[in-house]
């Protein structure tokens, strides 16, 4: 009987190994042309991502793909670039090896640049979301989309959609947010119209997939999100940690260190980062010049948003330099009062905002005010960019009516005092124009600085001349036209302006008045 029961041990050990043995070639067989595979695909990206050990790649500053560039091919030399246009040109110029960007942007691109290619970076990819407040209200609208997401998906809309805006054909349809305007919850948005296919602008209405899910979930939610800010990412975020906005579009990518500072949603999409290449001939300056006139001013109508632009530029221009040459002139009046503590008042505040505006850049002041100031009021941007360059203007009113008035000599005035002349009269009859010979060429020149220094407003949602140019380059990814036109409306409003005021200072030149008198 123990012979028995030995044999059927040995018995069952053997057929135990011979089980293993055949679980095991089994494992070998099927595992030996997944890894064959594998290793093939990855030699073969690997070698085709060698030629950029040591390129010239170019990059948006402060992206995410700058910091996988120099991590990935340290030895490269990294370009970096304001926006994404300005690094297709110059990589359609030759002047850089590569880019590195997602694949959904890549597909939209290569849509009006069929001579790009691109390389996997197998090591590398990006989780793209919506990002909201971290406070109790952020926490809701989170858990809302994520449940309007998770429908989505389950309904296959989410790869409908996906599929509509990040593949090969260009959809030409318009998203009807003004649908939206008759539902009962405010909800407070900023867009992003250079992030192409997530959102952009076409007929100069916003569009992309965000914009389509947007849609669809505020309608889901009763929702009403009036006129979205089109701010960049960067600034959208900034107001998403003042509690300017309750919700941030813009194809962002859910980075830990953003994770720290927004609740993102789920990601909709986790996106394949490629390395693009332009495999065309190098464009000369003067290459395809009718192709990008058609873009920029012809195609969905550009032109009208080009002078909406002018239109806002000069609205901001002129409404800064009446109110800050109001603001200046009341304030100077206001420190030369007769009366000592108003004058001391007036004089000690002129001291101190002068010296804080001329020590604060002019960005910063506007992004201030927009974001932290007038951050939860619905102030558009248009009259806080009015109101913050009022504020530099009228510093500089001040202070150059200051240096000017007491550049007349005090014989003047004592001389006016001894013909009976009154302390005002003495002032606007005799020391006032005879400081404005010193005073106009300077607030002249000021002026035209202050029209080109109007280029910042685009940072604060305001759709000027500058950010027009911009939204054109990214959403046709030509360069030429846009800038061309941009530099050359800003020099035809400040060459008019300066005419102008030079007519001015010429009819009111005192010699000029004397002289004109002797003729007559």
């Amino acid at each position: 009987m123990h012979g028995s029961v030995k044999n059927r041990k040995v018995l069952c050990v053997l057929v135990a190994l011979l089980l293993l043995t055949l679980c095991l070639c089994s494992c070998a067989g099927a595992g030996k042309p997944q890894t064959e595979e594998t290793g093939a695909a990855a030699a073969v990206a690997e070698n085709e991502l060698s030629r950029f050990e040591n390129a010239k790649l170019g990059v948006v500053t402060g992206s995410l793909f700058g910091g996988f560039c120099r991590e990935r091919f340290p030895n490269a030399a990294i370009s970096e670039f304001n926006n994404f246009a300005d690094v297709l040109m110059a990589l359609k110029q030759g002047k850089v090896d590569g880019t590195m960007l997602d694949r959904p942007n890549f597909n939209s691109v290569r849509r009006t640049e069929p001579e790009l290619s691109c390389v996997t970076v197998p090591e590398y990819s990006v989780e793209i979301g919506f990002g909201f407040r971290k406070d109790d209200e952020g926490d809701v609208l989170q858990a809302q989309m994520n449940e309007f997401l998770k429908k989505l998906r389950a309904e296959g809309e989410l790869e409908r959609m996906l599929g509509k805006w990040y593949g090969e054909t260009e959809p030409n349809e318009s998203v009807p947010l003004e649908e939206l305007a008759d539902n009962t919850k405010p909800l407070r948005i900023s867009i992003d119209t250079t992030r192409k296919p997530f959102v952009y602008r076409y007929n100069n209405e916003p569009v992309g997939f965000e914009i389509e899910v947007l849609y669809l979930f505020c309608e889901e939610y009763d929702y009403n999100i009036g006129t979205p800010d089109d701010v960049s990412f960067a600034s959208g975020l900034a107001g998403l940690a003042t509690g300017m906005y309750d919700l941030v579009c813009g194809g962002l990518y859910m980075t830990p260190a953003r994770k720290e500072q927004v609740n993102f949603s789920d990601p909709y999409l986790v996106a394949d980062v490629v390395m693009a290449i332009y495999e065309g001939e190098s464009g000369g300056f003067f290459a395809s010049l009718g192709e990008s006139f058609q873009k920029t001013f012809v195609e969905e109508g550009r032109w009208k948003m080009i002078l909406e632009g002018i239109g806002i530029t000069l609205l901001i221009s002129f409404s800064a330099v009446l109110g800050g040459t109001l603001l200046g002139f009341l304030l100077y009046l206001a420190s030369r009062s007769k009366f000592k503590a108003p004058a001391a008042i007036a004089r000690g505040f002129a001291k101190v905002y002068s010296k804080i505006i001329a020590g604060t850049p002019t960005l910063v002041v506007l992004m201030l005010l927009y974001y932290v100031v007038f951050g939860k009021t619905d102030l558009s941007g248009i009259l806080v960019a009015i109101f913050g360059f009022i504020l530099t203007f009228g510093s500089f009113v001040y202070n150059q009516l200051k240096l000017t008035v007491e550049g007349v000599d005090r014989g003047q005035t004592e001389a006016a005092y001894a013909l009976g002349y009154g302390r005002n009269r003495t002032f606007f009859r005799i020391v006032l124009p005879q400081a404005m010979k010193m005073f106009l060429p300077a607030y002249s020149a000021e002026i035209v600085s202050l029209i080109k220094a109007t280029s910042v407003v685009g940072y604060i949602a305001v759709n000027d001349l500058t950010k027009v140019g911009d939204i054109i380059r990214t959403n046709t990814f030509e360069a030429f036209f846009p800038l061309i036109a941009v530099a050359l409306i800003y020099f035809l409003i400040t060459w008019g302006v300066s005419a102008l005021l030079g007519l001015v200072m010429r009819r009111t030149d005192p010699r000029r008045r004397r002289a004109a008198k002797k003729e007559a």
